[in-house]
């Protein structure tokens, strides 16, 4: 069955709106007022002129529509990098050594896993392709259709009808229980890496519906932005939530600083959802960081909301923001992450009181690029939704979960590396866990469980012939280009573009299309330190350019500057 989308590759950009306005009488669904203007930004400079065309524009409608469409998407005009680019596939930032980046509009990327299943809810179909494009967005407004409650028309995301017993074949008590769970990193580049490692996702995908074109849908494809598309049903253009930073005021900030909500600019499905139940339904969170809170949305932040659950693991102890969201005090005291740890000694094939040649994590500050903090998470799962009585009664519930590791190893090993084919057969178990969990508390045919990922990882640069692109050495060059420092040009940095200092740049003449030239002129062998030996097989390619595109990113919404120069 097709469901219906709107063909457009244009998207909106959100107004510009402090959050406060969330909370000043708007109703359920209603939206953010669409903007007339996007916030004034410097002009691209006419130079280059090839027919009427500047070259960074060029570059930029050069890119696929897809690559376009994506990059789109992930702007939103003030927060956002002041440049945008896009290194030329197969290339990344990172480095030959250890580092490597999931940042971009590539396939490798953007392909994730969207699967549902849920007996009762959801047809044993196995792997679909669905007309049309499908994205992370859609999970909100399908899981919106399950709960039978309204979501906003104007957002991008769509039900994903294919994945859906018809409203009539359905158990007759909506689902107790709706459970999100995110691979964080766990896109199909690195799962098809190893195959033989997930058997119990492939019983879920045999037992439901598993979507084989689904994408991220934005680029920057970074975890506060996408894990807010899955919660919100639309893109950074209008959720605001951009990457880990963005500019704010004029400073560069943490998008959830402070795991506060007021940067997120449409509610989410649990902010649409809880109050039309006058907050009886349970809305929780379990995951690492604040990034992840675009899940739930904004808790008690806005008039007709209450303080759901969040819990953050990343910190030691455990942290969330108590004006907004509430943290269980007895989460704090969890016992059972020495013996997880010690429990994963023997999966890298030795037994000697380390992991692949590393320490053994000895408290749960640590270990977060190890299986053993997967192992504790499911302990603090059964504890949280156990506890909180999850499930448990006919006002269906909301639960989110993030697991980093394969995220966390793929930063540190690569998508090939013995590391990851160790990491996730932990993520597949703990799959498996929730399933047993919710069929023994909740009930067979009484819950929904949705598996996704909000990016791939990055693969090892030998085994795609990419050069891993230094973004100190990539800044440094740009700063005695143009003959400034770089404290005084750059205010910060992402894989995805570079925050600008606006008063440096009107002090030295310095134009964004003149840097953006100096990018599309970039070759490897400028990103070299002095003396730095060339890696093996690299000798003849020392000439190739890094980059497909850079430009103004303001611009970047102005899709007729395409059609009308190509």
């Amino acid at each position: 069955m097709r469901f219906s989308r709107r063909a457009t590759l244009v998207i909106g950009v959100a107004a510009i709106a402090g959050a406060a306005s969330l909370s000043a009488g708007l109703s359920p669904t209603q939206e953010m007022p669409l903007p007339t203007t996007s916030p004034s930004a410097e002009q691209p400079a006419a130079d280059d002129p090839v027919n009427g065309r500047t070259r960074w524009l060029r570059s930029a409608c050069a890119l696929p529509p897809e690559y376009l469409r994506r990059t789109i998407r992930g702007y939103y005009p003030g927060r956002s990098p002041e440049l945008t680019y896009v290194a030329k596939a197969p290339h990344f930032f990172g480095n030959f050594k250890d580092t490597t980046t999931h940042s971009g509009p590539w396939p490798y990327v953007q392909r994730v896993p969207l699967v549902l299943y849920g007996p009762g809810y959801v047809p044993a179909k196995g792997t679909v392709q669905v007309d049309g494009e499908v994205t992370v967005a859609d999970l909100a407004p399908t899981f919106a259709e399950l709960l039978r409650t309204p979501f906003p028309d104007r957002r991008p995301g769509r039900v994903l009808d294919s994945a859906l017993l018809p409203r009539n074949e359905r158990a007759t008590q909506k689902p107790r229980l709706l459970m999100t769970v995110v691979w964080d990193g766990g896109g199909w580049n690195t799962l098809d890496e190893w195959p033989e490692t997930w058997p119990n996702l492939q019983r879920l995908i045999d037992g439901g519906v598993s979507i084989e074109n689904a994408t991220v849908g934005s680029s920057p494809s970074v975890t506060p932005a996408i894990h807010t598309t899955m919660g919100t049903g639309t893109f950074p253009s209008s959720h605001g939530i951009v990457s880990i930073p963005h500019r704010e005021d004029g400073s560069i900030k943490a998008s959830w600083a402070g795991h506060s909500p007021h940067n997120l600019l449409v509610r989410a499905l649990a902010d649409l959802y809880d109050p039309r139940t006058r907050n009886r339904a349970k809305v929780g969170l379990l995951a690492d960081k604040d990034w992840h809170l675009g899940m739930i949305g904004h808790g008690g932040y806005i008039d007709g909301g209450d303080r759901d659950i969040a819990v953050l693991t990343g910190y030691n102890p455990f942290e969330t923001n108590s004006n907004y969201y509430y943290l269980p005090p007895y989460m704090q005291n969890v016992p059972g992450f020495k013996a997880d740890a010690k429990a994963i000694d023997p999966s890298d094939g030795d037994n000697d009181g380390k992991w692949f040649g590393r320490s053994l994590p000895k408290h749960r500050g640590e270990g977060h690029a190890s299986p053993a903090w997967t192992l504790y998470q499911m302990r603090l799962l059964r504890k949280l939704l156990g506890t909180e009585g999850f499930g448990k009664d006919r006002v269906p519930d909301l639960f989110y979960t993030n697991f980093k590791q394969i995220d966390a190893v793929s930063h540190v090993y690569f998508a090939q590396s013995p590391q990851m084919e160790a990491t996730i057969p932990y993520s597949d178990r703990a799959l498996a866990g929730l399933v047993r969990w919710m069929d023994n508390n909740v009930g067979k045919q009484r819950w929904v469980l949705a598996l996704t990922a909000d990016h791939g990882t990055g693969p090892k640069f030998e085994t795609v012939g990419a050069w891993p692109i230094d973004m100190e050495q990539l800044q440094l060059d740009v700063a005695v280009r143009f003959g400034v420092r770089i404290t005084d040009l750059f205010d910060s940095q992402r894989p995805q573009g570079f925050w600008l200092d606006r008063g440096t740049m009107k002090r030295e003449g310095i134009t964004m299309a003149d840097i953006s030239n100096f990018l599309l002129d970039y070759k490897m062998r400028d990103n070299r330190a002095d003396g730095q030996q060339v890696p093996a097989g690299y000798e003849a390619r020392m000439d190739e350019n890094l980059f497909a595109a850079a430009f103004p990113s303001h611009r970047v919404t102005r899709m007729s500057d395409c059609r009308d120069n190509t």
